[in-house]
Parts: structure tokens; sequence; C-alpha cells
């Protein structure tokens, strides 16, 4: 029998080495003993390391960026410019690099060890607060990364297919010895649903510091969720109860223009500050689309705030909410996921209003004229678009065409040029899911993705 990788005993020793208390550590000298026993131990352990997703290879692979020749060179790395190009068969060979499957198990198992510890330990009438955020926070940041693997080695969930597809290997031991597989994908989001649900409960309402997760975050990632699986009453529900949590909108009339990033201002948007890793080198090496680019209105403050001017008269993106890209989520981003589950659930009116909540803060003052629609294609089509302009770079547009490709209203071919050579990546194309990488199938057995 295959054992578990060792990206979980890693992890173990990367988290606890570094992240809780002096005495505990000196009394550990054993990695197989390295259990922490109290809950400022636990604590501890899940405010540390979780800081990153592994998406950046969607951002990469996604139409937001376009290349020169020279500018497709620069990518620092050769895995990047297979993904720019839809070479998966090529990156799959490149999974040293692979930060989309380590970064999510080795977080995932520092919460299983996390959720493990808790069954260890009384909860009780003096502790109960502080028991409950733990519990919460592990089963949220286990499903975050449950839910990446998921938008990137998965197909899109479609619940007439989703028993039979293959998911990810649901990985709800500490046991580093255990023998894994890939669940279906039914399954896959079946937990994803389940954890988040229990962690929207458990919860605060305010949040613990800038790192922590609370309750508005937790309502926020299941509408993510649910939106993903085309459930849009069970997402709207989600976003809406989001938003009475945590409802704060940045206003960019209020932000200065002149740093060179405007908006790494630590906004209070964001409901936890997370960054991909993979994505090193896109945002200052490529360009942004220039239809995108155009597509904003010439009073819509994103389009100063969110772009640069580079010496060849196309635009960089230098919109960064933190020092890197971000990828979490956001009070805007809820607001556009209850507009859209309302625009197709028929209430054209709601969708508008939860829409321009967000635009009203985005225009120049004294400029925005509310937006309207009549029709519910007419919503969707206004309500899509603000979705890509407002979630630029959040590592989502990839997973939006997965999903938006089956409406042949939405389905787009997208298509490269880099120099003479010109690469096209067609609507439902198996290399809209990632291969799993070679030294993962080689250590775990696992099936790999079919091409």
């Amino acid at each position: 029998m295959k054992k578990i990788n060792f990206i979980f005993l890693l992890s173990i020793i990367c988290f606890c080495t570094t992240s809780c208390s002096k005495d505990w550590l000196e009394k550990k000298q054993d990695v197989k003993l390295i259990i922490p026993t109290t809950l400022n131990d636990l604590d501890m352990l899940l405010n540390t390391g979780f800081d990153y997703d592994g998406r950046g290879a969607s951002e990469i692979s996604s139409d937001e960026a376009e290349y020169s020749l020279d500018q497709f060179n620069a990518l620092p790395y050769s895995f990047q410019r297979s993904l720019a190009t839809w070479n998966v068969l090529q990156f799959e060979q490149m999974g040293a690099n692979m930060d989309e499957w380590d970064i999510a198990y080795k977080q995932i198992q520092v919460c299983n060890v996390v959720l493990n510890s808790l069954q260890k330990i009384s909860r009780a009438h003096a502790n109960e607060i502080l028991y409950d955020r733990i519990r919460g926070t592990a089963l949220y940041h286990r499903s975050r990364q449950f839910l990446n693997l998921a938008m990137t080695f998965c197909k899109y969930y479609d619940p007439s297919t989703a028993k039979s597809n293959l998911g990810i290997p649901l990985k709800l031991s500490d046991d580093i010895d255990e023998p894994i597989f890939r669940a279906s994908l039914e399954e896959t989001y079946q937990r994803i649903v389940a954890d988040l649900q229990s962690a929207s409960t458990l919860l605060p309402v305010q949040k613990v510091s800038y790192t922590h997760i609370a309750k508005g975050g937790a309502y926020a990632l299941l509408a993510r969720t649910f939106l993903f699986m085309d459930r849009y009453s069970d997402a709207k529900m989600a976003a809406d109860s989001s938003y009475s949590n945590h409802n704060f909108i940045e206003d960019y009339n209020s932000v200065n223009s002149s740093p060179s990033r405007p908006l790494n201002i630590q906004s209070k948007e964001m409901h936890i500050p997370v960054n991909p890793r993979m994505a090193l080198g896109y945002p200052t090496v490529a360009r942004i689309n220039g239809e995108l680019y155009n597509s904003y209105d010439v009073n819509d403050l994103r389009k100063i705030l969110f772009f640069k001017r580079e010496p060849d008269n196309k635009f960089s993106f230098r919109g960064h909410y933190l020092s890197a890209l971000f990828s979490g989520t956001t009070t805007p981003e809820v607001l556009l996921i209850s507009a859209e589950c309302n625009a197709r659930l028929g209430n054209f009116s709601k969708s508008m209003e939860r829409l321009n909540l967000i635009l009203e803060k985005r225009f120049r003052k004294g400029t925005f004229v509310p937006m309207q629609a009549r029709t519910k294609d007419e919503a969707l089509d206004i309500i899509l678009s603000e979705r890509r302009k407002e979630l630029l770079t959040r590592c989502l547009r990839w997973q939006d065409l997965k999903r938006l490709n089956r409406d042949p209203r939405y389905a787009k071919t997208l298509q490269r040029a880099v120099g003479s050579q010109v690469f096209n990546l067609p609507p439902n194309d198996p290399r809209y899911v990632l291969p799993i990488p070679q030294y993962i199938i080689n250590f775990n057995d696992i099936e790999q993705n079919k091409y």
C-alpha cells in the first residue's frame, strides 16, 4: 500500500516549529509526538501560514492578460509560459513547482491536526467561544483549500454528472499513513458545503484580528461555492447572510491614486488577506487585455487605481489589495453573487440594487448613473461585465469561463498571440482542468485527469 505523500509530514514540521509556544516545542522532539494540547496552541497554528492560496496557475491561463514575445519570454518560469499557452501536458511534468497542490494540502493537514486535537479537549462554558472559533476557523480553511483544488483540478460541477466525475482526495484525517483516493465531484462539493455551513455558525460576527476569519467570510465562501454549483437560491441566501455580517465597501473616491499601489491599504472589504503564490511575475510582466481595459468608463475610478500605463502604451495591473495579488473574498464579490443570483431568479430590480451598491463607490462622485435592467438577459450582461471588471486578477476568471462556456450566449474561445504563434483554447476544452502533478500520481497512484 502506498503512503500519503510527504507534504503532509513536512507541513506538520513547518507549521508546528514556527507557530506554537516555546514550552510546547521544547517538550516535543519527536515529530510523531508533536501533538498540540491546548486551545492556545491550536489557535496559533491557525494564525500562521494561511495567507496563501495556490490558484495562480489559473490566473495565468485566463484571458485577463496579453503578452508581446519579449514579455512572454520574460515570464520567470517555463511552467508559466506553458500555462499562458494552455500546454497542460508539459505543465504536468513540471509538478515540482505545483503550489496549487502542495499549498492546499499543507494547510489541509494542519486543519486536520487542529480538528483531531479538539476532540481531545473538553468544550466547556469557560472555553466555548474560543473552542468554537478554532473549530470554525479550521473548517473554513480546509474548505477554502478543498474548493481551490476542485476549481483547479476538476471539471465544473454539473449535478447530472457530479456523482461520476472525479473530485479531489478529501483528506479528513491527520494520519499521514492513510491511503488517499479521489472522491467524486459530488462528494467533494458536499463536504465543502457542509463544513462551511458549520463554520458559519461557529465563527464570531466580529473578527478577532485582521488575519482572522469571521462569520461574514465563511458565508462569503459558501456563496462562492453555491454559485459554482449553480445553486442560485442558496448562493443568494449565503451572500445576503455574508453582507448582513460584513458590509464594508471601499469608497474609491477616498483613495489617493498617487502611490504605485494605491489600493494596498489593508481594505476592510477583505474578509481575510490571502494571496496566490504562482502568479509571480504575471501582473508586472504581462499587459492587461486591451478590450478589458477599454470596457471601463472614463469616470470609473478603477480605470485609474487598477492600471498603470507602461512605456509600450499598454497597461499593467497595479490594483493590489496586498503586496501581491489578492484571491480572497470581499464585500463586492458577495454583492456581485447576490446580484447575479437575483437576476437568474427573475428579480431584476433587486439585482441592480445590489450591483449599484458597489458601483456608486467606484465612480467619480457626481458622475454615477445607477444601472437598470428590464430583462434577465440584460441584467446578466451588465452583472457579468461588472463582475469581470471588479474581480480582475482575483483568480476567479478561469472558473467563470468554465461555468459560462456552457451557455452559448457567453461561450468564448480564448486566443493568445505570442510573436508569430497564435494559441487557442475552445470552450469546454479538457485543458480547462489542470493535470495533477506527476510526482503526486507516482507517490499515491491516484487517477490522472484525461486529455
